[in-house]
């Protein structure tokens, strides 16, 4: 499955397309959360090809280079172009090219003759869309990120995307997953050190690790361990590398977290690679663990200072709350809302809301 954008097609563009045979535009709703049809594009004088094109540069030129997908009805049938210009802001260029195969499987990707991937305004003429149907037949070159994108989905199984840690833990899947599945490879010390969790699985160990995209490994950054909870944060920040991170943590005997943090100002590139390697890593890592080691968390933010301890502190039988086995109470931020309730129930403190 492809990676995704989260944004959905609004009934008013399903209809449009079912009802209008004319040109249509379409474009990202300003709060980015629906696909809607560019209501202010003036429809051509003439249905021939030529003056709908002069229409189309006329429009999207003083717009440029604001990305748009278009749809023009092109001899019995209709075309469809992904108009994204490489010199589009990056956030743009990634938010339609991941968006661009919602929109088809939506709209029925059958329904169109011809698909094709455009980046120039020089392209928006009937001369060259002749071209590209008798030389590239339904495609047509693709921009920088939408072969990021297909590289990603070549190479990953993925059927998830920024959606946090809602689904299913890897942990508690039935699925397993092979080093195949991962979009990297791990470096030799970090094969190394997922071979002996079971082994150091008492330690209070940090493994924090991440994606060499220069070399396409995944390698460990650092190792740490005797890491106590109230110094988690501080240790992840001292041995993480600007971006996006995963780590490892054996925040209780037997017991493991998975960390992924994605602090703001990450790059849409990263954060999109990390996005897509997530899960397939997560499912992967419990090849390594049995039933007594285990893999029972799994926590996603933004800036480690964003990290919530309370999440992993431990009640033990008499009610005491610790955590790398020194933790109290008293000793964290959070340990109000840590104390074990009279109903057995533990709560935590609500969370803020998600970053955009």
């Amino acid at each position: 499955m492809s990676t995704q954008s989260g944004i959905t097609v609004s009934e008013e563009l399903s209809k449009t397309v079912k009802d209008d045979t004319s040109t249509i535009l379409i474009k990202v709703s300003p709060d980015s959360t629906q696909l809607i049809p560019e209501s202010s594009f003036p429809q051509p004088n003439s249905s021939s090809l030529s003056s709908i094109f002069d229409d189309l540069h006329a429009y999207i030129s003083k717009q440029y280079p604001q990305p748009v997908y278009i749809i023009l009805p092109y001899q019995s049938s209709k075309v469809f172009i992904s108009f994204i210009p490489d010199s589009a802001p990056i956030k743009q260029k990634m938010l339609y090219a991941s968006t661009k195969n919602t929109l088809l499987s939506n709209l029925g990707s059958s329904s169109f003759a011809y698909k094709l991937a455009w980046t120039e305004l020089d392209e928006l003429n009937a001369e060259y869309l002749q071209k590209v149907i008798n030389e590239d037949g339904a495609t047509g070159p693709l921009t920088e990120d939408e072969k990021i994108l297909q590289n990603l989905n070549n190479k990953s199984h993925i059927q998830g995307y920024g959606h946090g840690f809602k689904k299913e833990l890897a942990s508690m899947s039935s699925q397993t997953s092979s080093a195949s599945d991962i979009l990297y490879k791990f470096d030799d010390e970090l094969a190394n050190e997922f071979s002996n969790l079971t082994k150091n699985a008492n330690d209070y160990r940090l493994l924090v690790f991440n994606i060499d995209l220069s070399n396409e490994v995944i390698k460990l950054t650092s190792k740490n361990t005797n890491v106590e909870l109230t110094s988690l944060v501080k240790k992840l920040q001292d041995n993480s590398p600007s971006g996006p991170t995963y780590s490892i943590y054996n925040y209780a005997p037997q017991k493991y977290t998975f960390i992924y943090s994605c602090p703001s100002g990450s790059s849409v590139k990263d954060r999109m690679i990390y996005a897509a390697s997530k899960n397939s890593l997560i499912n992967h890592l419990k090849t390594y663990l049995n039933q007594d080691v285990i893999l029972d968390k799994n926590l996603e933010v933004g800036d480690l200072d964003e990290l919530e301890l309370s999440e992993l502190e431990v009640v033990d039988d008499n009610d005491e709350v610790s955590g790398s086995g020194s933790v109290t109470p008293a000793s964290t931020s959070s340990s109000a809302s840590a104390t074990k309730p009279s109903t057995g129930l533990k709560f935590s403190k609500p969370k803020g809301p998600r970053r955009r």
